[in-house]
């Protein structure tokens, strides 16, 4: 019954610190959304509606900004077609009629403000429709005008077509291209004249090539027929041009008129917006204040708040925290193989934690060391036992199943480093027959002495001799190209020749050795199988060619130079 009690103690210690805390927070919290709303609710009855109104007086004398904006473009440039000005216009006459009326519907507007913006709407609205009715009359003008352009630029046209046959004309349809171009250029320069002096004198040079134009006798009819059009057409197009730009003056009076009368509606309705915006902001700043007081009244019973969280925090940590962070470095200690007291102070759950690690640790070392003892002797089977899979029994040189892993191995090495790759197959001559005549004991004697003498003669790290079966060898040299691979094998048959072992049925009295020699760079597509084919066809090749020598691949095979003892 005891121990239940005390396994209980921490758990209880920690659920009645939650308990407070939390219910701090929980009380806090409820105090801050009681003063959120009641700001809100003041916020919203004392400003709410000077806001409003100043927002509807912001968007009014916005309106009304838009439109002198509008104007504006009229004063930059009357490009603009007469429907689209008079579309644009009376939308944003409305949207700034609507704005109004909602202020009126608020029942904000005084007498003195309706005045006032009365004073400058009226006007300002019939300056547009003055304006539109002068554009339109100039767009009509500039139609007109158009048209002449038109006309000049065909004109124009015959003109280039007569001059490409200038050489075929007479003299006076020559000289009449050049001054009708003349007169035609002056009076292309009317379009863009602003002001009377250049236009008269523009005319002025026209008059005078049209009269120089007049004197010509022309046969050539084309010619003919475009003088008549040209005398016909120039004079007129000075004519209209004059109206054209009184018109244009006048516009531009009249669009400066409305530009005026925008601003100073525009003045008018930002006065207005001014006033309202300085009451919603005195109703702001009373609101500020009375929130200031709510925020210190809350930044109170934040600090409690804070100094019994820390105050909490403080004994979980000292009480838990710390004595967790203790066992938890023992136990990662003892993770990493380092010993490291194990805390086990205390009649908690922390410190029976601890007691019951210690426990397994004990049981773990115990454990470790037999299986320590297990792995040791298990490593020396396996390797005696990979010493023995690798080794042939008879010649204790390396069994085809070594070489095959290590040629594979150095086989992409050389792929990947591109480096030469040589290979010696070699065969024992006529060992059947030395078999049949000495016994097969003295036969496996003669393949050992074989087998290490040739293992002798390799020198370097990585090169490697192996029974590759039977009476058969094979030599693995990595990094040797075909000269130096056919070096060693010279070595090879010199080896087993210093041997001197007698055979009685073979040419040359002695056992002998051949060879077949391969050596080159393998590239990513050729094939280990290849190259082992190779070796062996050399190999072929010297046994076909009389043995007791050695032959490269491509076959090229060279005697043994010790004759038979």
């Amino acid at each position: 019954m005891s121990t239940t009690a005390t396994s209980g103690s921490l758990g209880r210690k920690l659920t009645l610190i939650i308990i407070l805390v939390f219910g701090l927070y929980l009380l806090l919290a409820s105090f801050f959304a009681y003063l959120v709303y009641s700001q809100y609710v003041g916020l919203t009855g004392a400003t709410g509606r000077h806001f409003e109104r100043a927002m509807i007086a912001g968007e009014l004398t916005r309106d009304a900004e838009t439109i002198a904006g509008e104007v504006y473009e009229l004063l930059a440039g009357n490009d603009i077609s007469v429907s689209t000005v008079n579309s644009r216009v009376a939308n944003l006459a409305g949207i700034y009629q609507a704005t109004r009326k909602r202020l009126e519907q608020l029942g904000e507007l005084s007498d003195s403000d309706r005045m006032a913006l009365d004073k400058w709407q009226t006007p300002f609205f019939s300056s547009l429709d003055k304006l539109n009715e002068r554009l339109r009359a100039e767009q009509e003008l500039q139609a007109i005008q158009q048209q002449q352009m038109d006309e000049l630029f065909l004109m124009l046209r015959q003109l280039t077509e007569l001059e490409t046959v200038a050489r075929d004309l007479p003299l006076p349809e020559q000289h009449f291209i050049g001054h009708a171009l003349a007169a035609l250029g002056y009076t292309a320069a009317v379009f863009s004249a602003e002001r009377p002096g250049h236009l008269i004198n523009l005319e002025r040079f026209s008059d005078a090539r049209l009269q120089v134009l007049a004197g010509l006798e022309l046969t050539h009819a084309p010619a003919v027929a475009l003088r008549a059009r040209l005398q016909q057409l120039l004079p007129m197009i000075f004519e209209q041009r004059r109206p054209l730009l009184r018109h244009a003056r006048a516009t531009l009076a009249t669009a400066r008129e409305t530009r005026v009368l925008a601003q100073k509606l525009t003045s008018a309705t930002f006065s207005y917006h001014q006033r309202l915006k300085a009451s919603a902001e005195q109703a702001l700043q009373q609101q500020q204040r009375l929130m200031g007081r709510s925020m210190s009244v809350l930044l109170a019973a934040l600090v409690l708040l804070v100094i019994t969280t820390l105050m909490a925090l403080l004994y979980i940590r000292r009480s838990i925290i710390q004595r967790i962070n203790r066992l938890s470095r023992a136990m990662q200690a003892h993770g990493r193989g380092e010993p490291e007291p194990i805390p086990v102070n205390g009649d908690d759950e922390i410190s029976r934690m601890g007691k019951t690690f210690a426990f397994f640790v004990d049981a773990r070392q115990r454990a470790e060391q037999q299986l320590a003892l297990a792995n040791k002797e298990l490593q020396s089977m396996n390797a005696a036992l990979q010493r023995l899979s690798e080794i042939d029994d008879l010649t204790r040189i390396a069994n085809r199943r070594c070489f095959d892993r290590h040629l594979e191995a150095e086989w992409r090495r050389a792929v990947r480093e591109q480096r030469s790759l040589g290979l010696i197959m070699g065969d024992i001559d006529y060992f059947k027959r030395f078999n049949d005549e000495y016994g097969h004991q003295q036969g496996d004697e003669c393949l050992h002495l074989m087998a290490q003498a040739l293992a002798g003669q390799l020198h370097r790290q990585g090169d490697m001799v192996a029974r590759y079966g039977g009476e058969e060898f094979i030599v693995l040299l990595p990094e040797q190209d075909l000269w130096q691979t056919r070096h060693v094998a010279e070595r090879l048959l010199n080896a087993v020749r210093e041997l001197n072992i007698e055979h009685i049925r073979s040419e040359q009295k002695r056992v002998t050795l051949s060879l077949g020699v391969v050596a080159f760079v393998p590239e990513q597509y050729d094939r280990i199988e290849d190259m082992v084919a190779k070796a062996d066809k050399a190999l072929y090749a010297a046994k076909e060619q009389g043995r007791n020598r050695l032959c490269v691949a491509p076959p090229e095979c060279e005697a043994g130079r010790s004759q038979p003892g």
